[in-house]
């Protein structure tokens, strides 16, 4: 039977007593690095360092006590063998902890083969363990086999590449956080390594085993640089982790005493029996104590209790500064880190704080950036990105993560969306997150995401309230300005004018007054866009008018009038909308209409004269004249011009939202059709109510129920014989 099967092999001495020190300073960082979160590319290679130096301390601590030389040799085969492999991860993890492990994965490849080799060859062969010598201090100690020698010389190449990665990292690391961590590394590492000095002894050189010392004292080390350097860069510091070790422990310590005290006389493995029935007692009462240690009511934590005023008060809020204040408080005061919001533009790739201010490119979320981060949705740690599949956008996030000075970058998620980014800076005391802290940042980030989305519609909805009592007030001014739906009578005619806007308020509008004289002024005018801006700048273009007409009296011209509406234009409009406009002065008793046209459709005059076949007909004349738009350009170039008209005459003014109107077929409304439905009036119902009407329905017609694309405005004006008044004083 093999002594490793044997009961008796397993003999208890003082000599093993160092190695049982070194056993649970390996088993402490161990526990640690099995039960953390986070960091796997870190926390692989410490399990393969502290699980391969395992078996080599405890087989050496229980050869060294072995009742016999068969025991001893066994012990050391389980012993010597894993070794290789602890330096291959103890290799990995400073490699991993410079972030050059990518770049080195064919030498970890290597370390971890040559690692497996001599693993297989030390259990199974004795290449490498072929007997057991006496130390002077009269100890036993393991015969060096003819593989040991060139291992060693692979091992210790490998060590001294890995440290010397370590080291060019800490040379060229800025910050106190990243140079305490790589320190702290190629410190315990290379105390470790140092203890390969036990090999001397195989070969006769020495007088007693210290490597326990040297692994004891890295063990201690790591776990030191674990709880405050946060060595493994893990996401939280697992409570579970002394709780396994003290049952690990205590089961050891229940084990030898039943094996050594209580059961002396049982033979084989019958004595396994209570020993394991003792390991089960020890882990069963560690797990009660502690569970009785910490209960307590749910909720009743300092952390707890901050997570639920954060939840409860977080909804309420509706402006997105009070948000990033309060998450900058609640993490504040549960982490002691600095913590701030970076919030998406709608309506491209940039991004901004929560005061608004936009950021720079460095601290901006590349777009190639923005999907993979709504998908990954966990918290990325500045020390796990060697762990992920990033490929492209590594520089990308180790950019991001520079510029914030964040130890912890959180997406923030709501229905598929990325609404925001949580950063999280470095803690000045450099430490890991516990349990509760790490449950704080998570429900925090929970809470968060819909949070801003409620502060994002919350502002939308506010912005169109805005907007829309912006337009109803535009609204409101512009229906006051423009005349009624209803006839207008003066003394040199009879009007009728129609506004439809394509939205509240528009671009058109049109305007009739009496002038001095029994003459009538008749403006048509549209300005450019349509909505509120537009609106704005007719209802200036609207005053102009009404105040030249009321200064100019008399003296009306209307040269004059275009001038004063032109600047009105500008400085409103700010030389981004223009105005087209006809102004139309009816004098009957002169009998002519005097025109001045600023870049707007010319309206017709429509005649009854006698037709041979019909008796009547309507002919048609343009009232033509040349002008540039107003408050776009240069100054205004305008002609004024005239033409003959009678009592009877009918004039139709439109902007080419009339004309250009497209129909189910697609076609415009076009400027012959207008001509065409003119030259079908009826020559005795020439009334403005009459024609706006025949209009009015051959629009309708040919729109079969679309809106129109642009706002649209007509004006028909019936010319009257002036008062016998006016007549007789002339």
């Amino acid at each position: 039977m093999s002594p490793l099967l044997d009961a008796s092999s397993y003999a208890a001495s003082s000599a093993s007593i160092p190695f049982v020190i070194a056993a649970v300073a390996l088993g402490m960082v161990l526990s640690y690095a099995v039960f953390m979160r986070g960091a796997t590319h870190l926390r692989i290679p410490v399990l393969v360092f502290t699980g391969s130096l395992l078996p080599f301390v405890v087989g050496t601590g229980l050869a060294v006590s072995a009742p016999s030389d068969e025991a001893a040799i066994a012990f050391y085969q389980v012993a010597v063998a894993p070794v290789p492999l602890a330096t291959a991860g103890g290799m990995a993890f400073q490699l991993a902890l410079a972030q050059r492990l990518g770049a080195k994965r064919v030498l970890v490849w290597i370390a971890t083969l040559i690692g497996v080799a001599f693993l297989v060859v030390g259990w199974t062969t004795t290449l490498a363990v072929d007997d057991v010598i006496i130390t002077p201090s009269g100890l036993r100690f393991f015969s060096a086999g003819p593989v040991v020698a060139p291992a060693v010389s692979a091992i210790a190449i490998l060590a001294s590449m890995g440290t010397l990665e370590a080291v060019r990292a800490y040379r060229r690391e800025t910050t106190l956080v990243r140079r305490r961590q790589l320190a702290s590394g190629i410190l315990a590492l290379g105390i470790a390594f140092v203890g390969l000095v036990d090999v001397l002894l195989a070969y006769g050189i020495g007088w007693a085993p210290v490597s326990w010392l040297f692994v004891a004292t890295s063990a201690l080390l790591m776990l030191r640089s674990i709880l405050i350097d946060d060595l493994l860069r893990a996401r939280a510091v697992d409570s579970r982790a002394p709780t396994a070790l003290a049952a690990a422990i205590l089961a050891a310590a229940i084990g030898w005493l039943v094996l050594g005290r209580l059961v002396p006389d049982l033979d084989g493995w019958t004595a396994a029996l209570p020993v394991v029935g003792a390991v089960l007692a020890a882990r069963v009462a560690v797990g009660l104590g502690v569970r009785v240690w910490t209960i307590r009511p749910g909720g009743e934590g300092p952390l707890d209790r901050l997570a639920a005023q954060f939840t409860s008060r977080i909804h309420q809020i509706t402006a997105v500064e009070e948000v990033a204040q309060r998450t900058a408080e609640v993490l504040d005061l549960g982490l002691g880190a600095t913590s701030k919001l970076l919030l998406p533009a709608r309506d491209d790739w940039s991004w901004k704080s929560a005061e608004g201010a936009p950021l720079a490119d460095p601290a901006t979320p590349e777009p190639l950036l923005v999907p993979w981060l709504t998908q990954h949705r966990r918290p990325l740690w500045r020390g796990e990105l060697d762990g992920l599949r990033l490929d492209d956008l590594r520089p990308s996030l180790d950019n991001l993560l520079a510029a914030h000075h964040a130890q912890l970058l959180v997406p923030l998620v709501a229905r598929d969306e990325l609404v925001g980014l949580l950063v999280i800076g470095e803690r000045a005391s450099g430490r890991a997150l516990r349990r509760g802290e790490l449950r704080l940042v998570e429900v925090v980030a929970e809470r968060l995401a819909p949070a801003l989305q409620f502060v994002r519609v919350a502002s939308e909805v506010a912005a169109r309230a805005e907007v829309a009592r912006e337009v109803e007030l535009a609204a409101a001014v512009q229906t006051g300005f423009v005349p009624r739906p209803e006839p207008i009578i003066t003394p040199a005619a009879e009007v009728l004018g129609t506004w439809q806007p394509t939205s509240r308020c528009g671009g058109d509008w049109w305007g009739c007054y009496a002038l001095p004289g029994d003459r009538s002024l008749i403006v048509i005018g549209d300005v450019t866009g349509s909505g509120v801006a537009a609106a704005m700048v007719t209802a200036a273009a609207k005053g102009a008018c009404d105040v030249a007409v009321r200064i100019m009296g008399a003296g009306f011209d209307l040269g004059r009038l275009l001038e004063n509406l032109d600047g009105a234009v500008r400085r409103v409009g700010a030389g981004r909308f223009h105005l087209t406009c006809f102004a139309a002065v009816v004098d009957p008793l002169a009998g002519e209409v005097r025109f001045a046209n600023a870049g707007h459709v010319v309206p017709y005059v429509c005649r009854v004269t006698p037709d041979a076949g019909a008796g009547a007909a309507i002919t048609l004349t343009a009232l033509v004249a040349r002008g540039n738009p107003l408050g776009a350009g240069a100054a205004p170039v305008t002609r004024t011009a005239s033409r003959p008209i009678v009592p009877g005459d009918v004039i139709v003014w439109y902007t080419d939202g009339l004309v250009e109107c497209r129909g189910a077929d697609g076609n415009q409304f076009g400027d012959r059709r207008l001509q065409r439905a003119l030259r079908r009036l009826d020559p005795h119902r020439l009334d403005p109510t009459s024609v706006h009407a025949l209009l009015a329905a051959e629009l309708a017609a040919h729109l079969s129920g679309l809106p129109p694309g642009d706002d649209m405005t007509l004006v028909v004006a019936r010319v009257d014989a002036p008062p016998a008044a006016t007549r007789a004083a002339s």
